[in-house]
């Protein structure tokens, strides 16, 4: 644990000490000449090289292992969740590369989402999508997100106060919505269900489907099993890498729910697959 505080601490410098010198040096480039900017660059992303070489693999292993716990198998601490909460929306950030928000945007397309439908997120964490998701309906339509942590909805709860946002947030089992049948348009579920046992998948699908409205709508994106099948360090030590969510599409059938579309998601190892309920 230590080691990989030590390396994030690492890394941030090298990207902190990058970003100024190519401030400084980019004013004055006429000064030191284009060369001088590409050499500090260059001996920067040298370093980063080196502090990957170090430990980076497992950084990576560790942040994925941090972001999904092992949840469906063992119970996740109480202690363990505060600790995940605090620092989900960073991690998430880091590992999608700064593109976190170009992924909601990409999720909210492909579920079709549109004004004046409503919407449930499952598993919705820090509730970053699901307040995407509400400027997208508009006021006058209402988005729903429900998270088994108490610390992801304490915190998705403030976020939305902090922007003005009308979402609901609620602590509540993805097995056992608190909903009643027929109440939503869409239903979204973004890398959450590979955390589930396949009993408990079977009992989300089924409360999915019971609480879509005739011709809703349901978005799963999630793990497609790609990086456990290159074999690589991250695929090895992230069992979730291992989950394909496209072999879930016999169950979402079993469920009532018709797959219509699937495929990457665009982004590295993700898939989606989006069903409707006739």
């Amino acid at each position: 644990m230590i080691r990989h505080r030590y390396l994030i601490l690492l890394l941030a410098v090298i990207v902190w000490a990058t970003a100024l010198a190519v401030y400084l040096l980019g004013k004055r480039w006429l000064l030191f000449g284009a060369g001088a900017v590409a050499l500090v660059v260059a001996i920067h992303m040298v370093l980063v090289l080196i502090a990957f070489a170090l430990g980076g693999a497992s950084l990576v292993g560790f942040l994925l292992g941090w972001i999904h716990p092992q949840e469906s198998e063992t119970p996740v601490t109480s202690s363990k969740l505060i600790h995940w909460a605090r620092s989900y929306d960073l991690l998430v950030w880091l590992l999608t590369l700064g593109r976190d928000r170009v992924f909601r945007e990409k999720t909210l397309d492909l579920a079709l989402i549109a004004p004046g439908e409503s919407v449930l997120d499952i598993g919705c964490g820090t509730g970053t999508l699901a307040i995407a998701a509400k400027r997208r309906v508009g006021s006058a339509a209402s988005v729903t997100g429900i998270d088994a942590s108490p610390q992801m909805i304490a915190r998705a709860c403030k976020k939305a106060r902090n922007v003005g946002s009308e979402v609901t947030f609620a602590t509540a089992d993805v097995e056992n919505l608190p909903y009643a049948a027929g109440t939503f348009d869409v239903v979204l579920s973004t890398v959450m269900l590979h955390h589930l046992s396949e009993d408990a998948r079977l009992k989300c699908l089924g409360e999915v489907r019971r609480v879509l409205k005739p011709g809703g709508r349901f978005l799963a994106l999630d793990f497609s099993g790609a990086a456990a099948e290159r074999r690589t360090r991250v695929g090895r030590m992230h069992n979730h890498a291992r989950f394909n969510l496209l072999r879930l599409i016999p169950q979402l059938r079993a469920a009532g729910l018709n797959p219509l579309e699937s495929g990457p998601a665009g982004f590295r190892d993700l898939q989606f697959v989006r069903a409707v309920l006739a």
